[in-house]
């Protein structure tokens, strides 16, 4: 079989051409621009072309699957119609994937899904299993960064920012939480809230689900929760970049795990994925001690360039919703006690910044030096927005901030100071400019330890 894919260098689109790939398929695709996972693809010999033609499909090719992000207006799509090329998008070909591999587990969610999906995988490795996993993020357990082969099972992250989610038949699922991120694709919130009840109506096994969340917490057959659900978290210990914390089973059993991963959100994703396994069987303290080597996945608190004479580091992190920018803040805050926090935020998609109305304002207070860029609309409208109002609405809570025309420049000219956490924090190519920073500092007369 011969698969062409548009939109090839998407997290997503990239996971299934490398199982494709390495199943035996033939796999051509396109994508607007260069980027790691079309260089790494083209490694693995895969011919991916740069920008969108018409010459790009063949007349051979079986199926053409596409990314949100393309349009009906696509040259290759249009093509591949007036030949009678079947044309699917990406979530319907993970769908028939993964359907025919058992057992699945699958997270979705608002916050945490990649994490929660990689400390899965993470822990059935570790206590012996080798499934298949499409991860929407590079994580160093899996082979390929956001994709490994497997001998039976599968890990995956599931997509919930189209109704279609909610067609996938699963062994077993965990939803972080549901707040509301992409309602602009649901039209209201009630369609919204029954894709979650139709997706779980659709899961054979375990749902696991989070007992704090107003939405999906009564469609968990198993919940945790801070002190309330089957398995609560109780107490927590910092140390560092290393936290432990205890929670009790469903039995009132008291059980402790450590993670070298920070964050108190981590810890709430460690005890999803404890929840879980050990419901279906595995001993919850091998669970537990199992993510205790866990790493971070690629732009989750990811320190990208650090000094510790001078104390000056570079974090960059994926977060963009106002609940996960907070998160992260408080995260680095318990990290770098000491240091003083600059916040470099895009705010992601239109949609959202226009949606949040002031949350994503509020989100970056913790920082002492806030910088907000321009919205990266990935591939929506404009809307008729600037991420100036998040500027505005700063300066009403009381707070100066800046706002960033012109990144290039910026980073350029940004002051290196000692004590300093220089924070990059967004989902669009932000972390472009970190590295531009990072490569400034390393060029310049800093002794690093």
């Amino acid at each position: 079989m011969k698969i062409h894919m548009v939109g090839i260098g998407g997290i997503g689109m990239s996971a299934l051409a490398l199982h494709w790939l390495l199943n035996g398929e033939e796999v051509t695709g396109s994508n607007i621009e260069v980027n790691d996972r079309t260089d790494y693809l083209k490694n693995l010999g895969i011919d991916v072309r740069i920008g969108h033609s018409e010459e790009f499909l063949s007349d051979d090719v079986d199926e053409v699957v596409v990314t949100r992000a393309v349009g009906q207006d696509n040259p290759e799509v249009i093509k591949a119609k007036k030949l009678g090329i079947p044309v699917s998008a990406r979530d319907e070909s993970l769908r028939e994937v993964v359907k025919g591999l058992h057992p699945s587990f699958a997270v979705t969610g608002t916050d945490g899904k990649t994490t929660t999906t990689a400390m899965i995988y993470h822990a059935l490795k570790k206590l012996g299993g080798d499934p298949y996993a499409f991860l929407g993020g590079i994580h160093p357990d899996l082979e390929h960064g956001n994709y490994s082969r497997g001998e039976k099972g599968v890990v995956f992250e599931l997509d919930e920012s189209v109704p279609t989610f909610s067609s996938y038949v699963i062994d077993h699922l965990i939803i972080t939480n549901a707040r509301g991120d992409h309602l602009e694709s649901y039209g209201d919130k009630r369609r919204y809230v029954k894709s979650f009840v139709d997706l779980v109506s659709n899961v054979k096994g375990v749902v696991v689900t989070f007992a704090d969340d107003e939405i999906t917490s009564v469609l968990g057959n198993v919940t945790f929760g801070v002190g309330k659900g089957d398995f609560k978290f109780l107490e927590r210990r910092v140390l560092g970049r290393l936290q432990s914390f205890t929670f009790e089973d469903p039995s009132g059993v008291l059980h402790s795990a450590e993670l070298i991963v920070p964050g108190f959100h981590n810890c709430l994703n460690a005890l999803a994925v404890i929840a879980l396994l050990s419901t279906i069987g595995y001993d919850v303290d091998d669970v537990a001690g199992s993510l205790k080597d866990f790493q971070s996945v690629y732009r989750r608190f990811t320190i990208s360039f650090s000094s510790d004479v001078e104390r000056i580091f570079v974090l960059d992190d994926y977060a963009h919703t106002p609940e996960e920018v907070e998160n992260l803040i408080k995260t680095v805050r318990e990290v770098f006690p000491k240091e003083k926090i600059v916040a470099i935020f895009q705010p992601h998609r239109y949609s959202r910044t226009l949606r949040e109305n002031g949350k994503l304002a509020r989100s970056v207070l913790g920082a002492d030096d806030i910088y907000i860029t321009e919205i990266y609309g990935a591939f929506e409208k404009k809307l008729g927005i600037s991420s100036r109002m998040i500027v505005d609405e700063l300066l009403e809570l009381g707070r100066s901030a800046k706002f960033i025309e012109n990144l290039d420049e910026f980073t350029d000219s940004l002051e290196i100071k000692d004590n300093t956490v220089y924070l990059f924090i967004g989902a669009g190519d932000i972390i472009y400019y970190s590295g531009k920073f990072v490569d400034r500092l390393k060029n310049s007369q800093i002794v690093r330890s």
